[in-house]
Protein backbone atom coordinates (compact mmCIF):
# COMPACT_ATOMS: atom_id res chain seq x y z
CA UNK A 1 0.00 0.00 0.00
CA UNK A 2 1.46 3.36 -0.83
CA UNK A 3 0.52 6.43 0.70
CA UNK A 4 1.56 10.04 1.61
CA UNK A 5 4.01 11.48 4.43
CA UNK A 6 6.11 14.39 5.63
CA UNK A 7 9.66 14.05 6.72
CA UNK A 8 12.58 16.50 7.77
CA UNK A 9 15.88 15.93 7.00
CA UNK A 10 18.66 15.08 9.86
CA UNK A 11 22.20 14.45 8.79
CA UNK A 12 21.19 13.20 5.39
CA UNK A 13 18.34 10.86 6.69
CA UNK A 14 15.10 11.11 6.99
CA UNK A 15 13.14 11.48 10.54
CA UNK A 16 9.28 11.93 11.75
CA UNK A 17 8.80 15.88 11.88
CA UNK A 18 6.34 15.00 14.96
CA UNK A 19 8.89 12.77 16.84
CA UNK A 20 10.78 9.45 16.81
CA UNK A 21 14.11 8.16 15.80
CA UNK A 22 15.64 9.03 12.11
CA UNK A 23 14.49 5.90 9.74
CA UNK A 24 17.10 3.23 8.81
CA UNK A 25 18.36 2.84 5.49
CA UNK A 26 18.06 0.09 2.99
CA UNK A 27 15.45 -1.68 5.90
CA UNK A 28 11.91 -1.08 6.84
CA UNK A 29 11.22 1.05 9.99
CA UNK A 30 9.36 -0.91 12.48
CA UNK A 31 6.99 0.46 15.02
CA UNK A 32 7.06 -0.34 18.52
CA UNK A 33 3.82 0.47 21.00
CA UNK A 34 5.07 1.56 24.27
CA UNK A 35 2.45 -0.65 26.52
CA UNK A 36 2.12 -3.38 24.40
CA UNK A 37 5.15 -3.72 22.38
CA UNK A 38 4.02 -4.97 18.79
CA UNK A 39 2.10 -1.52 16.65
CA UNK A 40 0.42 -0.42 15.57
CA UNK A 41 -2.01 -1.48 18.63
CA UNK A 42 -6.48 -1.18 18.78
CA UNK A 43 -7.17 1.78 21.19
CA UNK A 44 -3.88 3.70 20.69
CA UNK A 45 -1.94 6.12 18.61
CA UNK A 46 0.86 4.24 18.33
CA UNK A 47 2.20 3.31 14.46
CA UNK A 48 3.54 4.48 11.43
CA UNK A 49 1.22 7.57 9.95
CA UNK A 50 0.59 7.59 6.41
CA UNK A 51 -2.24 10.00 4.98
CA UNK A 52 -4.28 8.86 2.10
CA UNK A 53 -3.55 11.50 -0.31
CA UNK A 54 -0.87 13.96 -1.42
CA UNK A 55 -3.33 17.01 -1.14
CA UNK A 56 -3.72 15.90 3.23
CA UNK A 57 -0.04 15.61 3.18
CA UNK A 58 0.43 19.33 1.64
CA UNK A 59 -1.59 20.73 3.99
CA UNK A 60 0.52 19.05 6.98
CA UNK A 61 3.27 20.55 5.65
CA UNK A 62 1.62 24.03 6.06
CA UNK A 63 1.23 23.14 9.53
CA UNK A 64 4.75 22.27 9.98
CA UNK A 65 6.94 24.40 12.75
CA UNK A 66 10.30 23.34 13.46
CA UNK A 67 12.88 24.57 16.02
CA UNK A 68 16.15 24.74 13.39
CA UNK A 69 15.73 24.77 9.92
CA UNK A 70 16.00 21.89 8.42
CA UNK A 71 14.73 20.70 4.44
CA UNK A 72 11.54 19.23 4.31
CA UNK A 73 10.38 15.97 2.52
CA UNK A 74 6.89 15.15 0.59
CA UNK A 75 6.69 11.55 -0.29
CA UNK A 76 5.20 8.30 -1.10
CA UNK A 77 5.62 5.81 1.75
CA UNK A 78 5.25 1.60 1.32
CA UNK A 79 3.19 0.32 4.61
CA UNK A 80 2.85 -3.17 5.35
CA UNK A 81 2.39 -5.64 8.42
CA UNK A 82 -0.48 -4.78 11.43
CA UNK A 83 -2.01 -1.99 9.12
CA UNK A 84 -5.36 0.25 10.71
CA UNK A 85 -7.08 2.34 8.73
CA UNK A 86 -7.92 6.00 10.13
CA UNK A 87 -10.12 8.72 9.15
CA UNK A 88 -7.45 10.58 6.78
CA UNK A 89 -4.82 7.85 6.15
CA UNK A 90 -3.23 4.66 8.33
CA UNK A 91 -1.22 3.42 10.63
CA UNK A 92 1.12 0.52 9.92
CA UNK A 93 4.12 -1.70 11.99
CA UNK A 94 6.05 -1.59 8.78
CA UNK A 95 6.99 1.53 6.54
CA UNK A 96 9.97 2.05 4.08
CA UNK A 97 10.00 5.48 1.74
CA UNK A 98 8.99 4.56 -2.07
CA UNK A 99 9.59 8.19 -3.65
CA UNK A 100 10.73 11.34 -2.14
CA UNK A 101 10.25 15.21 -2.93
CA UNK A 102 12.57 17.57 -1.30
CA UNK A 103 11.65 21.21 -0.38
CA UNK A 104 14.38 23.57 0.84
CA UNK A 105 17.17 20.97 0.19
CA UNK A 106 20.19 21.21 -2.60
CA UNK A 107 21.83 18.38 -4.95
CA UNK A 108 23.81 17.70 -1.35
CA UNK A 109 20.23 16.39 0.38
CA UNK A 110 18.69 14.93 -2.68
CA UNK A 111 21.91 12.59 -3.20
CA UNK A 112 22.50 11.98 0.20
CA UNK A 113 18.47 10.36 0.52
CA UNK A 114 19.03 8.57 -2.80
CA UNK A 115 21.91 6.99 -1.43
CA UNK A 116 20.61 6.05 1.59
CA UNK A 117 17.38 4.68 0.86
CA UNK A 118 18.19 3.87 -2.79
CA UNK A 119 14.82 5.54 -4.08
CA UNK A 120 13.95 8.00 -6.68
CA UNK A 121 14.24 11.47 -4.65
CA UNK A 122 13.68 15.12 -6.18
CA UNK A 123 14.21 18.50 -5.84
CA UNK A 124 11.06 20.88 -5.53
CA UNK A 125 13.02 24.08 -4.43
Amino acid sequence: MLRWRVWQVDRGRLASWTRGPRWPAQEGLEARCPLRGRAPAAGHRCGIYAVRTRELAERLLADVRLPAPRPLVLGRVSLWGRVFENTDGWRAQFAYPYELFVLGGGGATVRALRDAYAVDVLSLS
